[in-house]
């Protein structure tokens, strides 16, 4: 466990009012802003109050954290607690899931036990966490949304209009379909419509949208929460494709030297084997799911101007996005890394040995994480 004081107060700041993403799960700004809304009736996310004001982070772990573990991950799971009746920017005690010393920290600091039968709720949720490869609030509801972990359902509400990149990419999508339900439409009702629906909760107009195409009121709140997500996820997949052609880029100009009688060239070359056929079946998977709901699979709906088309398609959407955050964090981990160890180095003239340790690290990610759901490592693999 470390202790971040002023020294890191800029940094600390910083990471108090960013907003949540799939690396970061930002509950310290998340239970403020609820606790401000709802006072203590709006529970917590964590029973322990201060873990329910925790920041916590997808961390690719540096050479020296390695040591903190008996076997260290790829990417671990960081968890930063402000100090005791402290503001973030104050100063914060960090430390990861899974380190050696992760159990005492847990019972010493919070009073939570974390291991076996008998692990308390709040080691369980932390457990599930780290064994996910993504924090983003859609694959999280997924994971975490049961009754089992006692989470309020107001911690999973996602607005995505204070982006305004991602609000002109909705309206603009969207704007065809709204004309296959209600007929006519100008910018002023399809404003209304992406407020109402892509806010934090459902409005009046998307309640007139969802009747007039005959969805149950009973799916409303289930496919809000998917059409979220898939808009969500499909822009974010637009930038993972140019960065994984880039990689792919990479490994086409690889030349490796330095071969040695521990490192001979035919191990070399089925490291960089297993690394393509790793990092292709990831992203085959990636783009199936996501051809299920993207703008493609919104075209032949445009295309047919069918209203009961565009139902069908609204009706599957939960089970089109299930599991796709995962599979598209694993790709960006893949990537994240990829970068992080390639800094400084050619790609024409790169040491046998360190590839090979790279491609060893990023392959451990396929086994690393036990919670994806629909990445099917046995499927694929064959």
């Amino acid at each position: 466990m470390r202790n971040l004081q002023s020294r890191d107060a800029l940094q600390m700041a910083k990471l108090a009012a960013a907003p949540s993403s799939w690396r970061i799960l930002n509950l310290y700004q998340a239970t403020h802003d609820l606790r401000e809304r709802f006072s203590d009736g709006a529970g917590t996310f964590f029973q322990n109050r201060r873990l329910a004001e925790s920041i916590i982070i997808k961390h690719t772990l540096r050479d020296h954290e390695r040591d903190m573990f008996d076997t260290p991950p790829v990417v671990a799971t960081k968890v930063l607690v402000p100090l005791q009746g402290e503001v973030m920017d104050k100063g914060a005690i960090s430390f990861f899931v899974g380190e050696r010393a992760y159990q005492s920290i847990m019972r010493q600091s919070f009073g939570i036990r974390t291991g076996g039968i008998g692990a308390d709720l709040d080691a369980r949720i932390l457990g599930r966490l780290n064994d996910t490869p993504s924090l983003d609030l859609f694959l999280l509801r997924e994971l975490l949304g049961s009754q089992e972990f006692q989470i309020p359902k107001t911690y999973f509400h996602v607005s995505l209009l204070d982006d305004g990149a991602i609000r002109a990419y909705i309206t603009k999508e969207l704007t065809p379909l709204i004309r296959i339900a209600a007929g006519t439409v100008d910018a002023q009702k399809v404003n209304r419509f992406v407020d109402s629906i892509f806010g934090p909760e459902i409005g009046a107009a998307a309640a007139d949208f969802f009747r007039s195409m005959g969805l149950a009121d009973s799916l409303w709140a289930s496919v809000v929460f998917a059409w979220k997500a898939a808009l969500f996820y499909e822009t974010r997949f637009l930038d993972t494709q140019r960065r994984f052609v880039a990689m792919l880029n990479d490994l086409a100009a690889l030349k490796t030297y330095g071969h040695s009688e521990l490192y001979p060239r035919s191990y070399v070359e089925e490291h960089v084997t297993m690394l393509k056929g790793f990092i292709g079946r990831a992203y085959q998977r990636t783009l199936q799911s996501v051809q299920s709901f993207n703008s493609g699979r919104r075209s032949s709906i445009i295309g047919s101007g069918d209203i009961m088309d565009l139902k069908r398609y609204l009706e599957s959407l939960p089970e089109s996005i299930q599991g796709f955050g995962g599979c598209i964090a694993i790709i960006e981990h893949v990537l994240s890394y990829w970068n992080f160890r390639m800094r400084g180095l050619t790609m024409a003239r790169m040491p046998a040995e360190v590839l090979c340790h790279v491609v060893a690290d990023i392959c451990s990610l396929e086994r690393q994480f036990r919670y994806t759901p629909g990445y099917d490592r046995a499927a694929e693999a064959g």
